[in-house]
């Protein structure tokens, strides 16, 4: 009895039939509607500016790892092409100059900026290419120069004619060994020595072109002197002197302001004089004809 006063305070036993008729049909069961009152209330709602601080933090998270794919991608592609490039020039055969296939001789170097010199600092390389194909134009020039004034003064200018041949034929290929493909060299293999050789080379070559511009009397060079003097006889000659005057002081201008840069990208890359002796002594050492010369001065 008791067990069933209680069930009837709590409501579990609403319409239960005492006389054993069990539940009436027509009661309401009152934990029913409880359970329908709980479910119908609305879920929690969150504050807008919260959501939309998740959603931008999420978006520059997105961004940010897409920019770094991208990154990577572009690394990727970059690699294979060196990758490529290695498998295609791997056995370095040579390809500078460029000449036809008819030609009797064959190319002499190897060349290849792109792939042999790393990406910082293939601008100055380029640029030091260019001045070397610009000192081309310029003696090339000069002996088309010389060339006219003995065919219009005649033997009066032999000699200049003479030299003019003999700096364009030597000078040129000398040009490209001696401190183009040095600084190639050196930036290539990271080489103190190699920069050190280019910086006394090139400096002659800024004195060669300071000479060239002046032009003196029989030195080979249609400089200014030269081109004004030939202008007394020949006008149209001796405004194209000028113009080759004109080119070398562009020239040697142009030397000065590259030899400039590539000395800060010398100090830059940790390169030095102790360096340069350094690899000088084991360069040496490893030749057995040095080695021996200089125990011999010993």
């Amino acid at each position: 009895k008791q067990w069933y006063q209680r069930r009837v305070r709590a409501g579990g036993l609403a319409g239960y039939n005492s006389t054993g008729g069990g539940y009436n049909s027509g009661a309401p069961a009152n934990y029913n509607s409880n359970y329908a009152s709980f479910s119908s209330q609305p879920p929690k709602q969150y504050g807008n500016e919260e959501t939309m601080q998740k959603q931008k933090l999420v978006e520059d998270e997105f961004r940010k790892r897409e920019e770094d794919l991208e990154r990577r991608e572009r690394q990727l592609r970059e690699e294979q092409k060196r990758l490529e490039d290695a498998r295609v020039y791997g056995d370095r055969v040579p390809n500078f100059p460029p000449l036809p296939h008819f030609f009797p001789c064959d190319p002499c170097v190897y060349h290849n900026i792109d792939f042999d010199i790393p990406p910082e600092h293939q601008l100055s390389v380029r640029r030091v290419f260019y001045h070397w194909q610009f000192t081309v134009f310029c003696y090339l020039m000069n002996f088309i120069v010389c060339f006219g004034m003995i065919c219009k003064l005649g033997t009066s200018a032999g000699s200049a004619f003479g030299l003019s041949l003999l700096y364009a034929g030597l000078f040129i290929p000398l040009s490209f060994l001696t401190w183009y493909r040095m600084l190639y060299n050196a930036v290539r293999l990271d080489s103190s020595m190699r920069y050190m050789l280019f910086f006394f080379m090139y400096g002659f070559q800024i004195f060669v072109s300071g000479m060239a511009a002046l032009g003196f009397s029989s030195g080979g060079f249609a400089g200014w002197i030269t081109a004004f003097k030939t202008m007394e006889e020949n006008k149209a000659l001796g405004a194209l002197g000028i113009l080759v005057s004109m080119a070398w002081c562009a020239n040697c201008l142009i030397a000065v302001y590259l030899i400039m840069q590539i000395h800060k990208t010398y100090r830059s890359t940790g390169q030095s004089m102790e360096k340069a002796s350094g690899e000088f002594a084991a360069s040496a050492g490893s030749n057995r004809n040095v080695a021996q010369a200089v125990l011999r001065s010993l």
